[in-house]
C-alpha cells in the first residue's frame, strides 16, 4: 500500500534517475534520502507503537487492575524524528495516576524517548558534552535533540539507575564473565581532581527565587549521598577528588586481557565505589575461585584502608595467591630523589644507581630489604643534617610499604602479575580527565555521575548490557482484560 512517505520516496529516486552527470550534488542528494527514508521510518513506527496499545475497557498491570479508559494523543521522539500517536490510558480507581499500556510494553523511557534513542543519548553524553552531541546528531541526521534534552535525559535515567543500582549492577554482572586465559585479576584504586560547583557558588542557567528541583529529583529523589560541594563554604568553581576503580585481567604470560572500569563522583571516604569493587570481586572469583588477586593502587592510606579490608572478606573458596603492591613506579619516583640526593641531580650515577634499584626489587624476594640497609648506609654517611632528614623520608616511606607487605615485586612478577597501576591511572585520565577536564567546565554531583556511569559502561564494553537492564525497569507485564 502506497502511503505518503513511500510515494516521497519513489518521486525522489524518479528525480535522482532524471539528473544529469554534471549536475548531483551529493550532500544535498544524500540529506534528501536520508529525510525521505526517515519519513518512512516515521510512519512504520507509528505503526509499532499502534500495535503496542490497549484497547480494552481494561487491563492488569503487573497483576493490578486498572480502567477508565480514554485516549489521548502523545508524541515520541525516535532515531526518525518526532511520531504523534493516539493510544489509551487507563487509571487504577478512576482517578489518580495514570498508565500508559504502550509505553509499558515498548519500554518508552521517561514518558516519551524510545530505547533505541535513550541509548543514543546516554552513550552521546558519557563520549562528549551536550553542545558537542547535539551538533554531532544534527550532522548524523539521526536522534536530533536539543541540548537540554541531552542534558536531562540521560541524568532522568542515571536517577532511575542509583534508585535501583543494587538490582542493575547485579543483573549486569551476571552477563559478563571472566577471561578463559585469565591468572590474575587486579584490583586498582586512584583519585582524579573534577571541577565543581562550590557550597556558595551563584547558580547558573535562569534565576528564579525560588527554583524547583531538577526534574529527576522530583521524579526520583535527591541524591541518597551527600557531595563535598555541598559542604566546602567556597565560591566559585571548586576541585574535589573523584574516584575510579577497576578489575582487570592478566593471564599467564602477563598480557592485559580485559578491565571493567567503576567511576563515582567524589564522595566521603570512596564508600560507592569500594562497595561496588567489593561486589565485581566477589561475582570474578564465585566464576574463578583459583585467580591471583592483586589489590595495588599509590602510597594514599584512605585507599589501602578500604583495599585491606575488603581482602579480609575475601569468599573462603579463594584458592589463588594474595599481592598487596603499591605502584611500583610511584615508589621508584620516590627512590629516585634518594639517588639524586646520594650521586647529584641528573647523574650518570644517579641514573645507573635508580636502575640497579629497580631491578634489585624486581629480582630479589628480599629486594625491599636490600634496598632499606642500602639506604640506611648512605644516610649514615651523610654529614648534612638537611639530607639525612631528606633520605629518612624515602627510608621511612619504603619501610612502611614493606612492613605492610606492599613491596613483594619479585614475588608478583614470578606470577606474572603486575606490578604497576598503570591500568587504573590511565582509567583515571580516560574516564574522568579527557571528558570532564575542559575550560570552564563545572559539574554537579548528579551531572556528573551520569557522565561517569555511561562513559564507564562504554569502556567496560558493558554499554549494551547496562541499556538493556535500564530500560527493563520502564516496562511492566500489561494483559487485556477478557
Amino acid at each position: 500500500m502506497d502511503t505518503p512517505s513511500t510515494k516521497a520516496l519513489a518521486e525522489l529516486r524518479r528525480e535522482l534517475q532524471a539528473m544529469s552527470p554534471g549536475t548531483v550534488d551529493l550532500v544535498a542528494v544524500e540529506r534528501r534520502i536520508q529525510e525521505a527514508t526517515h519519513a518512512v521510518g516515521r510512519e512504520l513506527m507509528a505503526e509499532a507503537l499502534k500495535r503496542a496499545d490497549a484497547t480494552a475497557p481494561e487491563v492488569t498491570i503487573n497483576g493490578a487492575s486498572w480502567g477508565n479508559r480514554r485516549t489521548q494523543k502523545a508524541t515520541y521522539v525516535t532515531v526518525f524524528g518526532e511520531v504523534e500517536v493516539e493510544r489509551g490510558i487507563y487509571q487504577e480507581t478512576g482517578r489518580g495516576p495514570v498508565a500508559v499500556p504502550l509505553e509499558l510494553r515498548l519500554g518508552i523511557v521517561e514518558g516519551r524517548y524510545t530505547p533505541v534513542v535513550a541509548r543514543v543519548l546516554s552513550r552521546a553524553i558519557g563520549l562528549m558534552t551536550a553542545s558537542e552531541a547535539e551538533g554531532f546528531l544534527q550532522e548524523t541526521g539521526v536522534a536530533r535533540v536539543s541540548v537540554s534534552t541531552l542534558h536531562r535525559v540521560p541524568r532522568a535515567m542515571a536517577a532511575r539507575y542509583e534508585q535501583r543500582r543494587e538490582v542493575i549492577e547485579a543483573s549486569v554482572r551476571a552477563a559478563h564473565g571472566v577471561p578463559a586465559e585469565a591468572t590474575v585479576v587486579q584490583v586498582g584504586l586512584d583519585g582524579v581532581m573534577v571541577p565543581q560547583d562550590g557550597e556558595h557558588a551563584g547558580r547558573r542557567g535562569r534565576k528564579s527565587a525560588d527554583p524547583e528541583p531538577p526534574r529527576h529529583e522530583i521524579r526520583y529523589g535527591p541524591p541518597t549521598r551527600q557531595s563535598p560541594a555541598s559542604i566546602d563554604d567556597k565560591s566559585g568553581r571548586a576541585w574535589h577528588e573523584a574516584s575510579v576503580g577497576t578489575i582487570a585481567f592478566w593471564d599467564r604470560g602477563g598480557r592485559h586481557l580485559g578491565t571493567t572500569y567503576l567511576a563515582r563522583m567524589p564522595e566521603s571516604r570512596k564508600e560507592a565505589l569500594f562497595e561496588q569493587l567489593e561486589e565485581e570481586l566477589h561475582h570474578v572469583l564465585a566464576l574463578r575461585p583459583e585467580l591471583d588477586v592483586a589489590f595495588a593502587s599509590d602510597g594514599a592510606p584512605c585507599h589501602w584502608t578500604g583495599l585491606e579490608a575488603m581482602a579480609e572478606r575475601l569468599p573462603s573458596s579463594a584458592s589463588g595467591q594474595r599481592f598487596f603492591l603499591v605502584d611500583l613506579f610511584h615508589l621508584l619516583e620516590r627512590l629516585g630523589k634518594a639517588a639524586a640526593l646520594i650521586d647529584g641531580e641528573g647523574t650518570p650515577e644517579a641514573k645507573v644507581r635508580l636502575a640497579t634499584w629497580r631491578e634489585t626489587l624486581k629480582s630479589f624476594d628480599d629486594g625491599a630489604h636490600r634496598l632499606l640497609k642500602m639506604l640506611r648506609y648512605h644516610r649514615d654517611k651523610e654529614t648534612t643534617s638537611d639530607l639525612r632528614a631528606k633520605l629518612q623520608q624515602v627510608i621511612d616511606y619504603l619501610a612502611d610499604q614493606t612492613s605492610f607487605g606492599r613491596t613483594r615485586y619479585a614475588e608478583a612478577i614470578a606470577a606474572d602479575c603486575p606490578v604497576g597501576t598503570g591500568v587504573v591511572e590511565a582509567a583515571a585520565k580516560t574516564i574522568v580527565s579527557v571528558r570532564m577536564k575542559r575550560a570552564g567546565a563545572r559539574f554537579s554531583q548528579h551531572g556528573g555521575q551520569s557522565v561517569l556511569l555511561f562513559r564507564a559502561a562504554v569502556l567496560s564494553d558493558r554499554f549494551v548490557t547496562l541499556s538493556r537492564e535500564l530500560e527493563t525497569t520502564y516496562t511492566a507485564v500489561v494483559r487485556e482484560a477478557a
